[in-house]
């Protein structure tokens, strides 16, 4: 098949990086494969850099979504495309007026659970120029289905996978950031890689991290990623007096070397949030760390409570300390979530499962239709 992935966004997060990696997979299945996100973006950047076709659109401005899906248009048919994919609300609109009375396919691929009706150019968007939804979640099909009225059969689950981090690099990796950190071996790093914006809950952790403090000062908490949240957080680091427990580490593009010096992985995200599937969870599985996390949208499917890792209810930081100083202080617990981490992440969320899952709904929309049938 000859496939696009559109990504309109200005960042580069969860979204961008299931775009690269469905991309990347994909590619390994024999398909012909392009990128397209606006002019710059790191997303494509990362797609040259491994060899991936990109396409550069200038997504954004209400007042040129015409002009925009006309380009769009341009690239589907001078590059013969058979599915147009997008992952973000503007190129979401762009794709479903890009391929009006053309044979080219879309699918839209939902990464959250907010509602993506919101007008009538939404609800004519998914009613006639979207062939088909998938989510990343079940949280996220509820929200399809219930809230936005999408019928069932429009609508596939394909939870999202990961590339296999380098085994024989993990032990190397830990001992050279723990060096490079002045960690020593009785220290217990928890890691948070998530942006600075508000429903990734930071102020909730922070909390928590003053109340884990005051039993064990053998904790510090490594917290990965930018945002407009930063100035105000580091702020309230002061105030809660816990500086020598906390490192805002910014933007990394190395988190392959990070992961590995994790011994615990912490989410705190909130319930407004509703947090559909995170890939900073999934990284934590596929690198054997043991999960705390706020039980929020798609993440009670990617922490077995007890069994790989720790849930608590979101907005609590009793609860998400009293969780972090358990598993803190039993060295055994966290090997043995840590292996069943791992495991959940090779028989659920790999890449190349991924990939084998979204194909398949391609090849579903691509099917001749029945008489009488519509796909939209």
């Amino acid at each position: 098949m000859n496939i696009l992935l559109t990504d309109s966004t200005d960042i580069f997060a969860g979204g961008e990086d299931y775009v690269l990696t469905l991309a990347r997979f994909l590619g390994k299945r024999g398909h012909t494969v392009t990128v397209s996100a606006i002019p710059g973006h790191l997303l494509l950047t990362r797609c040259r850099e491994q060899g991936i076709a990109t396409a550069p659109i200038a997504y954004g401005g209400m007042h040129r979504v015409l002009t925009v899906s006309s380009l769009l248009r341009r690239q589907l048919l001078d590059r013969g495309i058979e599915i147009v994919h997008s992952n973000a609300n503007y190129d979401r609109t762009c794709a479903g007026i890009a391929t009006a009375f053309t044979r080219v396919r879309h699918i839209a691929g939902i990464h959250s659970t907010h509602s993506i009706q919101h007008n009538l150019t939404h609800w004519l968007r998914n009613r006639y120029g979207t062939d088909h939804f998938i989510t990343d979640a079940e949280a996220g099909r509820e929200v399809l289905l219930h809230e936005d009225r999408i019928s069932p059969e429009r609508i596939t689950t394909v939870p999202i996978g990961i590339d296999d981090p380098d085994p024989s690099l993990m032990l190397t990796m830990r001992e050279r950031t723990r060096r490079e950190l002045e960690a020593g071996a009785e220290t217990v790093i928890i890691g948070n890689v998530a942006r600075l914006v508000p429903f990734k809950g930071h102020r909730v952790l922070l909390e928590a991290i003053a109340l884990a403090v005051r039993t064990r000062s053998n904790l510090l908490f490594l917290l990965v990623g930018d945002g407009e949240l930063l100035a105000d957080l580091e702020e309230r680091v002061g105030r809660l007096n816990i500086g020598p427990f906390v490192r805002f580490l910014g933007f990394r593009p190395d988190l392959d070397a990070l992961y590995p010096a994790f011994d615990l992985y912490c989410h705190s995200s909130l319930d407004m949030a509703s947090e559909m599937f995170p890939i900073a969870i999934l990284r934590a599985l596929a690198s054997g760390v043991a999960v705390v996390a706020s039980n929020v949208g798609g993440i009670a499917h990617m922490v077995e409570e007890g069994v790989s890792g720790r849930l608590v209810p979101p907005d609590d930081p009793a609860a998400l300390a009293e969780a972090i100083l358990a598993l803190a202080a039993d060295l055994e617990s966290r090997k043995s979530m840590g292996r069943a981490s791992r495991l959940l992440y090779e028989k659920r969320y790999h890449a190349a499962l991924m990939a084998e899952r979204v194909e398949q709904v391609y090849r579903s929309v691509l099917t001749p239709l029945r008489p009488g049938h519509q796909t939209r």
